[in-house]
């Protein structure tokens, strides 16, 4: 049975089908694209097995998105994703790993890249990460929201940011989380209302206008 048989998910939300290249040394993740691909959901348009036939084959391609496996035969994807993004700068790379770990994930971050995602990896998550990317918006796996909370605090102190109270950090990390506002007041101890207001202020002090907007504003000043 292929990992996607059955899945009748919708296409992904854009006007022309989007092409897609895989770079992975499992041949159980090309049959996975593939499958989602023949569905309709995008088109595959190259499948790598390591990181110089991806560099000698996507400027050629060009493709709307890229999936990186972190372990190539031949050198690592974030290295790799690293020098497609001096040829292809515009070239989102969604990083696939089995073993997800801080330092891959920040590293992977400085490379460039605009997903992290974590095998397995189901059909809707893969989906749902091409679309997120392809709109210019970051696809994180849950796996990965601790990293996140340690990256806050170390941006804090790269950028010497001081600006925000311990308790908008602490606000900032359950936003992170992806925690709605009774949640975050709960976890807090403070009420719905304040919580609307520390909001309002890390808004206004990162200069965004939403919450996925305050996630994109720290991954890119990393």
């Amino acid at each position: 049975m292929s990992f996607a048989e059955g899945f009748e998910a919708m296409p992904l939300a854009k006007s022309v089908i989007p092409r897609i290249s895989v770079v992975d040394d499992d041949e159980d993740i090309h049959r996975f694209v593939k499958d989602l691909g023949d569905l309709g959901h995008f088109k595959l348009v190259g499948s790598f097995y390591n990181a110089a036939q991806a560099l000698d084959w996507l400027p050629e391609d060009r493709p709307d998105a890229v999936i990186m496996d972190i372990r190539l035969p031949d050198t690592s994807g974030i290295e790799c994703a690293a020098k497609l993004k001096t040829i292809l700068p515009e070239l989102p790379t969604v990083i696939l790993t089995g073993y997800p770990e801080g330092r891959s994930f920040f590293q992977a971050l400085m490379a460039g890249a605009k997903g992290f995602l974590v095998k397995p990896v189901s059909a809707q998550e893969f989906l749902n990460a091409i679309d997120d990317v392809l709109k210019g918006e970051f696809a994180l796996a849950k796996q990965v929201v601790p990293f996140l909370i340690q990256l806050v605090h170390q941006v804090r102190q790269i950028t010497k940011q001081s600006s925000l109270t311990t308790r908008e950090e602490e606000v900032l990390a359950c936003l992170f989380q992806g925690m709605p506002d009774k949640e975050i007041a709960s976890t807090l101890g403070i009420g719905t209302a304040t919580v609307h207001t520390h909001v309002h202020r890390l808004f206004e002090k990162l200069g965004v206008h939403s919450r996925r907007d305050i996630v994109a504003k720290y991954l890119d000043l990393n």
